[in-house]
């Protein structure tokens, strides 16, 4: 991947495989005196772990630095005839002619939607926008195909007139579209899923997450609408029966996996499974791209600016039972992220976060494959310390949170989506 600090505008040319690490030098690369950014589509055909999130974080931080993102394009890319049915199904295109990479990427993935709603198209291509908000809307909100699928809502303010509906009601209706998500994935029996003890633990987390990107990752500290997705993407990852090569089959993930897949290889009870009938993790991943949780603890931007370990503590303040900025008066407030920690001790998975300048990651699997014994009642207990990463991150916009766990091979999938 090349920055050209050289010229103006820079440009960003995205490779054949999208890896999270590539957007962070991206950013981290860009002159103070930069004005706006050229994204180069290329031969981009892949988006590995993360990368979809991380590349709106820096879309969205650029935006707030009031550097412009352009977008270049292939000249035929959905246009005339083929633009009519581009993002009902990316499959119809093939139907009259072959589909592009650029196309399947624009139309299937979670990173082309991003660039398409926050990146600026030429006279050509100004359509694009408007399809994905489209399709978005004829699909209730699922956008992609097979493992790049997501609930993806582009952040809109809601209106003063209409409030929200009950708690119990937003549960309901996102634990649907969980269910919706994994039979995009290969579940081929929701019914059985719902009774899972897995399904509850991730849908507790999912939901937690969700709800803290519609409370905090919408709008800005003047109460604006900030230009972003909001998303929750699932991915299945097969490992099979023979080992575990991170870069065949699950290319672009950052070191704290690696490590926790070690972890699960010494852990009897699942290792056993593994032997048996094969491996196979879930990732799920919630995003936005809002002011950040530092920022939102701190009440402004300026935590960004001091010293990375005041972040740090803003960041770990959130973590904890009662660390929220809701009014008292809410319910549930200071229990989101306890219940996800809890879900994801329950579960024997990874949690990584990345957030402002910080990453950080926790898992309750040891290294041994034992379980770790923690104490959620009690705030200050280890259960809420996590891993940071240990040196400063560019600055990204918004809040990422992922959680990777095993599940049951025997569970109905389909072999490959």
């Amino acid at each position: 991947m090349r920055t050209n600090l050289s010229q103006f505008p820079a440009e960003w040319k995205l490779p054949r495989v999208l890896r999270a690490t590539d957007v962070e030098r991206w950013v981290a690369a860009i002159p103070p005196s930069c004005t706006s950014v050229s994204v180069t589509l290329g031969s981009w055909k892949q988006t590995g772990p993360f990368a979809d999130a991380r590349l709106q974080g820096a879309l969205c931080i650029l935006h707030r630095n009031g550097i412009r993102t352009n977008v270049n394009v292939p000249p035929l890319t959905f246009i005339e005839q083929r633009a009519g049915n581009a993002f009902s199904d990316p499959t119809q295109l093939e139907d009259t002619s072959p589909i592009t990479p650029t196309e399947r990427t624009l139309a299937g993935t979670v990173a082309g939607l991003v660039i398409g709603q926050l990146c600026k198209f030429d006279s050509s291509h100004k359509d694009i926008p408007a399809l994905q908000r489209k399709r978005l809307k004829e699909k209730r909100y699922i956008f992609g195909v097979g493992h790049e699928s997501a609930l993806a809502i582009p952040t809109e303010p809601f209106p003063m007139a209409v409030p929200r509906k009950s708690i119990l009601d937003r549960e309901a209706t996102f634990y649907n579209r969980l269910l919706e998500l994994l039979g995009l994935l290969g579940m081929t029996d929701k019914f059985r899923t719902k009774e899972t003890a897995w399904f509850n633990n991730l849908r507790s987390f999912a939901f937690e997450a969700a709800e803290n990107t519609t409370d905090h990752g919408r709008l800005d500290f003047e109460m604006n609408p900030i230009r972003s997705v909001r998303f929750v993407r699932m991915r299945r990852i097969d490992i099979g029966r023979s080992g575990y090569d991170a870069n065949k089959i699950a290319p672009g993930f950052e070191e704290s996996f690696e490590e926790y897949i070690q972890c699960l290889n010494f852990a009897e009870d699942i290792r056993h499974l593994w032997a048996s009938y094969g491996g196979r993790l879930l990732e799920i991943t919630i995003a936005d791209g809002g002011v950040g949780i530092s920022a939102r603890m701190a009440g402004g931007f300026g935590i960004y600016q001091g010293a990375l370990q005041a972040e740090m503590q803003c960041l770990m303040d959130a973590l904890v039972p009662n660390g929220t900025t809701k009014s008292p008066s809410e319910s549930g407030r200071g229990q989101g992220f306890k219940k996800m920690l809890r879900a994801c001790s329950h579960l024997s998975g990874l949690v990584i976060v990345r957030t402002g300048r910080l990453k950080l990651s926790r898992t309750y699997r040891q290294l041994d494959g034992t379980r770790e014994s923690v104490d959620f009642g009690d705030k200050d207990s280890r259960t809420y310390r996590p891993r940071f990463s240990e040196q400063k991150l560019p600055l990204v916009a918004g809040t990422s949170i992922s959680l990777i766990f095993p599940i049951d091979p025997r569970d109905q999938f389909r072999e490959r989506c």
